[in-house]
């Protein structure tokens, strides 16, 4: 099955973006609650909505934290292993800015593994960073 991908600009600056992907309690208000800490090597726990798989949290690993220190890029990676079934899957995530425009490029891989009846599970993760990235984090970003 295809990777997802998403591209998303917001007018705000890229720093302002990164805030809202790294800081726990702001990605609860977009994302979902969570454990996250920005450094390299965390585990975390993301708790999905109640329905969805088992119920159980997502666990995940930050595999790559690179903050905007030339104020022109940055990258957060991260595992995204499910439970129901069990499937491993990464986030990754670029930032750019460029004339106080910040684009963000998502891509959500590990689909593959995926049996074919269980494809509604990545079609409803692909809807849902849709909704996540273009309505609730552009609103929160740009108020």
């Amino acid at each position: 099955m295809d990777d997802i991908r998403q591209s998303v600009s917001f007018n705000a600056p890229i720093e302002r973006v990164w805030t809202f992907i790294t800081d726990s309690d702001l990605i609860a208000k977009w994302l979902m609650p969570n454990t996250f800490q920005p450094r390299l090597g965390h585990a975390f726990d993301l708790q999905g909505p109640p329905g969805i798989g088992s119920g159980a949290p997502i666990k995940a690993v930050v595999t790559e934290f690179a903050p905007p220190d030339d104020g022109k890029s940055a990258r957060l990676s991260y595992t995204w292993v499910l439970d129901e079934p069990i499937l491993h899957t990464e986030v990754h995530m670029v930032l750019h800015e460029a004339g106080g425009v910040t684009t963000l490029d998502l891509v959500h891989t590990g689909w593959q593994a995926l049996a074919p009846e269980h494809r509604e599970i990545r079609d409803r993760h692909e809807g849902g960073w849709i909704q996540l990235l273009g309505t609730g984090l552009r609103t929160l970003v740009e108020s």
